[in-house]
């Protein structure tokens, strides 16, 4: 027998549309989709129709989510600048690498390891903006780090550009390719065909990290 628990929907979305959709998230967690007046035993019996088809897709996510939150345990991951490293919970007063082991301080893990990675990624992305824009003859006012969870990076159209803390967990080509594509916003603030030319003038292979942006969309909600 299925266990009820694997079939239990994370969330229905009720809208104008005629049919029942099923979707699996990156997390393995299942969303319905369904017409506004759908009763939730005709949605219940169509999840058990599909059952074979959410536990595949829900053993697949589970295979190769290597992105899932932290629960701030010992031997957990954290990726940083695209390398990963496993967690160890020490009672030591500040964060510290050893090799491929980052030892976060017990108290407040949390916190303490987001303002880490805060400071980390002020330091780097600022770097490698300043760097790139005076290679390419951009100009911006100021960087901020954000902890958005949903986006990469932002230019609004003072020319300010924010990026999230998160982006340091990225491979430093896609925080490239993430500082180029904001950097592009300070002259195409829309994405125009003259913008995606901008962008591709500069990062021919643009593509490649975009891909890997959407193969890769989990590591956003691993902290």
């Amino acid at each position: 027998m299925i266990e009820e628990s694997l079939l239990k929907p994370k969330e229905i979305i009720y809208s104008n549309r005629k049919t029942i959709s099923l979707i699996i998230n990156s997390n393995g967690e299942l969303i319905v989709r369904a017409p506004i007046n759908c009763s939730y035993s005709k949605i219940n019996n169509f999840i058990n129709e599909k059952s074979n088809w959410i536990l595949k897709k829900k053993e697949y996510y589970s295979e190769h989510n290597i992105y899932l939150p932290l629960e701030f345990k010992d031997q957990e991951h954290i990726f940083l600048l695209g390398e990963k490293y496993t967690i160890c919970l020490s009672d030591t007063k500040k964060i510290k690498i050893i090799d491929e082991t980052i030892i976060i301080p017990k108290d407040d893990s949390k916190t303490k390891l987001i303002r880490y990675m805060s400071r980390i990624a002020k330091k780097y992305i600022t770097k490698r903006a300043d760097y790139i824009a005076n290679i390419f003859k951009f100009q911006f006012l100021s960087i901020s780090i954000t902890s958005a969870h949903t986006r990469w990076g932002s230019c609004n159209y003072k020319n300010k550009l924010n990026f999230t803390y998160k982006l340091i967990m990225c491979p430093k080509e896609i925080i490239d390719y993430i500082i180029i594509h904001e950097l592009c916003h300070t002259i195409e603030k829309n994405h125009s065909q003259r913008f995606w030319s901008k962008v591709r003038s500069i990062l021919p292979n643009y593509k490649i990290c975009e891909k890997w942006l959407k193969d890769n969309r989990g590591i956003i909600n691993v902290i």
